[in-house]
C-alpha cells in the first residue's frame, strides 16, 4: 500500500469514518499491523484530559512576543506517528519507574550486607535474606519488610518497624537482631528497648533479653551476654533451637541441599558453627547431635543417625 494510501485510511480509522471495505484494506496492511499493537499497548495508559485549543492558544499567547523566525512546518508520515507514540511509551515506562520509590537489598548464599537507610540507621543483612522500604516516605514512616535476618543500629526518633511474615518488631531507638523463617520468629534486643508483636501477643525487651515463638507455641524468652551477633564474626549461634532451623541456617550459608535420614528434627541444639569452613560447620553440629554426615559433590549433604 502506497504511504499516502495508508495515510488516509488512517486519518479515517482514527476519525470513525472509515468503511468496511476501507477497513479491511487497511487491516491487511503491514504498517497498520505494527501501528496497531503501539496502539493496543498505550491502551493500558490513562491521560488527563486537556483542552487543546485552549492550551495551543495559552502558547501562542507567550510566545508571540519572543519568536522572530518562521521555522517550516512538515507533516508528519505514519512511520513518525508510530515512532512517537513508541517514544511515549517508553516515557511512560520511565515515568512509571521514576515513581516507584521502593529501595530494595538482597543477600546470596553465605553474603553480608551493610545498608545505611536514610535517617543513618545502620542494617546489617546476613545470608539468603532480602529487606525492603519506601525510600520517598521514610522521614514519615520509618517502616522496613524483611525476610531472613538482620541487625538493626536504629538512630532515635519517630517508631522504627520491622516488618515480617512471622511477626512485627517496633523500636524508637535501639540496637537488636531479628531471625525469621517460616513459623519462626526470633528477636535480640542489644540496646533499649524493643517490642514484638506475634499472633496477637506482645513482648518487651530491654538490653540482653532474647526471645522465639515456633509456630504457635508459647513464646521462650531468654536472657545474653553478648555485645552484637555472633554471625557478624562469622559464626552462627543458636540456644536450644530445634535442629529443622539448624539445618535451614547451615543451608542459608553454604547454599547446600541437605538430605535428613532417619533423625529428629524437633530435637533441641545448643552450640554454634562457623560461617567460612561447612566441614568444621558439619561436624560441630553432628557430633554433638549424635549424627554422621556425608558431604558429596554438588554442594550435597546427607545427615543420619549413628548406626
Amino acid at each position: 500500500m502506497e504511504n499516502q494510501d495508508f495515510e488516509t485510511l488512517l486519518n479515517k480509522f482514527i476519525e470513525e469514518k472509515i468503511s468496511s471495505q476501507e477497513l479491511s484494506s487497511l487491516e491487511n496492511s503491514d504498517e497498520f499491523s505494527s501501528y496497531k499493537k503501539i496502539l493496543d499497548a498505550s491502551a493500558e495508559f490513562s491521560t488527563p484530559h486537556v483542552d487543546n485549543d485552549k492550551s495551543f492558544d495559552a502558547f501562542m499567547q507567550k510566545t508571540k512576543a519572543t519568536t522572530k523566525d518562521t521555522t517550516p512546518v512538515r507533516k508528519l508520515k505514519p512511520l513518525y506517528v508510530i515512532s512517537g507514540i513508541a517514544a511515549s511509551l517508553v516515557f511512560l515506562f520511565g515515568l512509571f519507574q521514576f515513581l516507584n520509590t521502593s529501595q530494595t537489598y538482597t543477600t546470596g548464599f553465605g553474603e553480608q550486607l551493610a545498608i545505611v537507610l536514610p535517617d543513618n540507621s545502620e542494617v546489617v543483612l546476613n545470608s539468603d535474606s532480602y529487606l525492603e522500604f519506601d525510600k520517598k516516605a521514610w522521614k514519615k514512616n520509618r517502616k522496613l519488610n524483611l525476610k531472613g535476618e538482620a541487625y538493626f543500629k536504629v538512630k532515635k526518633g519517630s517508631t522504627f518497624e520491622v516488618i515480617t511474615s512471622e511477626g512485627k518488631v517496633a523500636v524508637l531507638g535501639t540496637q537488636f537482631n531479628v531471625n525469621q523463617h517460616k513459623n519462626f520468629l526470633e528477636v535480640h534486643c542489644f540496646e533499649g528497648k524493643v517490642s514484638i508483636a506475634r499472633n496477637n501477643k506482645e513482648f518487651i525487651l530491654t538490653q540482653g533479653d532474647a526471645v522465639r515463638q515456633i509456630g504457635n507455641a508459647e513464646f521462650e524468652n531468654w536472657n545474653f551476654s553478648e555485645k552484637k551477633p555472633t554471625w557478624k564474626n562469622f559464626e552462627n549461634s543458636f540456644k536450644n533451637t530445634p535442629l529443622r532451623f539448624v539445618v535451614e541456617s547451615l543451608i542459608k550459608t553454604y547454599g547446600v541441599k541437605v538430605v535428613v535420614d532417619n533423625i529428629d528434627l524437633e530435637k533441641r541444639f545448643s552450640g554454634s558453627f562457623p560461617t567460612n569452613d561447612i566441614e568444621v560447620a558439619l561436624k560441630t553440629i553432628t557430633t554433638s547431635m549424635d549424627l554422621t554426615y556425608d558431604l558429596e559433590e554438588n554442594k550435597k549433604v546427607v545427615i543420619r543417625s549413628k548406626e
